[in-house]
């Protein structure tokens, strides 16, 4: 708020003028009224029924409701399968290289012993990667479809 003095000797405050919010710039004509109908109308669409009888509108809401929660759940699962894709490809490199450079010559005799495996799991291990059995194996499996071991 702004101040300016009055003509004697009080201090007038007077207020700016309100900015537009974010939703009022975006989307012309969205009152506060207008949400808190919505909102009504979601919690009526919502509540629980003996008989499985909407309206037009709630019929409308469902739907829009379960439109928005299908997205929600198809970004989290993009943004979780990008992580898990990361993850493998780093423990598929460390598995190439602990297979290649690390482990002794008696594991890289019979690749895909169970002594080896545990081996290199344990080697993860060390170096804070978490893998299963089964994981490790396929990772072996595709180190060695890139070249033999020397």
């Amino acid at each position: 708020m702004k101040s300016t003095w009055g003509g004697k000797g009080d201090v007038v405050k007077r207020r700016a003028p309100a900015k537009p919010s974010t939703r009022e710039k975006y989307v012309p004509g969205l009152t506060q009224s207008g949400i808190d109908a919505a909102k009504e109308l979601i919690l009526k669409a919502l509540q629980p029924r003996a008989l499985p009888h909407y309206s037009d509108e709630e019929i409308k809401v469902l739907a829009i409701l379960e439109g928005y929660i299908s997205l929600v759940q198809q970004a989290k699962a993009k943004r979780s399968k990008g992580e898990a894709k990361t993850k493998a490809d780093y423990r598929r490199n460390h598995v190439n290289l602990l297979l290649r450079y690390v482990v002794d010559k008696r594991y890289r005799e019979k690749p895909k012993s169970l002594a080896k495996v545990m081996k290199i799991i344990e080697r993860l291990d060390e170096i804070d990667i978490e893998a299963s059995e089964t994981q490790v194996r396929r990772d072996i499996h595709a180190a060695l479809k890139s070249g033999p071991l020397t």
